[in-house]
């Protein structure tokens, strides 16, 4: 059944202007997309990895219309101690600290991340519509996904369509390459895009390196725990990724180590007792309905049931970088695979400084300079590094 459009969206389609279509890109549907010669007007409907790209291409500026509220809002957090002590936490997408002006575009998204306003779409009449597929603004439920596209197509938007590596369900991250190489297509810039994507697996490739002879009977146990607000209003004491995810896929088969929950599913709510039946050498914390820093396990009040993990009392727990909505990965996720690798064995990483790492990754990636790259690392909340020479 075709989707019906409502009559603010059938008449913003009849005033569309004709754009004269020069090319043709296949997209990750298989679909032959008629696309105009270098797009002025794109539309976004992302997490931020298509505005990344653009970002490394240098063709950020023709983004005209964003699908993430993440782009536009100031994140805050304040963590109290033990002491009565608090600290303020605050971060940015990378995106809005590199170009603070997509604040002011408008978003076909809302603030809550899963319904599209098709109206402000169509109003804004943009020369191509990209859209990734997993990340928060459409998530993976298959109806909803064709429901979207479907309507997109009916308002004679050109539609790019996108799958990141959630879509697949897969661990491996290798579709990457294929989404920044149909998205360097669009500007003439392919080789430009897929040879960023052949840097950034780099990283993972070290990693695999330097930890591929390790004996599983030496390899530590790490647990990836989610400090989520909502699971400790409920009674939990955080969520954790079973075996059959990506992180899982980072933990074993990128550095080597056993993830220590050994179920399945994504955001697992766990209790204390459970967590402390994982037994975890390590505890990474990801951004999970929030930002979560290692000194809010060790000193929150509301975490002193968790002081007796062998972790804490032993100061290895270890904060990935700041990625608010981040439905599927961005082009940072090898600071993620590092500082996983590094907490499961520092001795085989004392040669690099992620806290260094990160800097150059910034001005490599997004062509920064020194010191927009270090507002970068501190936007992404990765200060703790220099505390703890990390």
């Amino acid at each position: 059944m075709k989707p019906v459009l409502s009559l603010a969206a059938a008449v913003m389609l009849a005033i569309l202007p004709l754009t004269s279509q020069a090319g043709v890109v296949t997209d990750m549907r298989g679909v032959a997309v008629s696309v105009p010669d270098d797009p002025q007007a794109v539309a976004t409907i992302d997490d931020g990895f298509i505005e990344e790209v653009m970002t490394h291409l240098g063709v950020i500026s023709k983004v005209k219309v964003i699908g993430s509220w993440s782009m536009k809002r100031d994140y805050r957090y304040v963590i109290p101690s033990r002491s009565g002590e608090s600290r303020e936490y605050r971060g940015w997408h990378t995106m809005k600290y590199l170009h603070p002006w997509l604040n002011d575009l408008p978003c076909v998204n809302a603030p809550q991340g899963n319904v599209i306003s098709f109206e402000t779409l169509a109003s804004a009449a943009p020369d191509v519509v990209i859209l990734r597929v997993g990340d928060t603004p459409v998530g993976t439920d298959k109806d909803k996904v064709k429901r979207t596209v479907d309507t997109i197509e009916a308002l004679g938007l050109p539609l790019v369509v996108l799958y990141s590596p959630t879509w697949f369900r897969s661990s491996d991250l290798s579709s990457m390459k294929t989404e920044a190489g149909i998205i360097g297509e669009l500007f003439g810039k392919r080789e430009q895009a897929e040879r960023l994507a052949d840097s950034l697996a780099k990283t993972e490739t070290m990693i695999r390196e330097r930890t591929k002879d390790i004996p599983e009977s030496e390899r530590p146990s790490v647990l990836l725990l989610g400090l989520r607000p909502d699971v400790r209003k409920k009674g939990g004491a955080g969520s954790v990724q079973g075996v059959d995810t990506p992180e899982s896929y980072i933990i074993e088969q990128v550095a080597h180590a056993q993830n220590a929950y050994r179920g399945k599913g994504t955001s697992v709510p766990m209790s204390a007792e459970q967590i402390y039946a994982c037994e975890p050498d390590v505890v990474i914390l990801p951004t999970a309905n929030g930002y979560h820093p290692p000194r809010e396990l060790y000193d929150a009040p509301y975490y002193e049931n968790l002081q007796e993990l062998q972790a804490v009392k032993h100061r290895k727990v270890y904060a990935l970088p700041w990625s608010p909505m981040n439905a599927s990965r961005r082009v940072e996720y090898p600071l993620d695979m590092l500082i996983i690798a590094k907490a499961a064995y520092p001795e085989r990483f004392a040669d690099i400084s992620v806290y260094d790492f990160a800097l150059r990754f910034y001005q490599d990636v997004y062509g920064v300079d020194e010191k927009t790259a270090r507002g970068l690392r501190s936007t992404q909340l990765l200060d703790w590094m220099d505390e703890a020479d990390f």
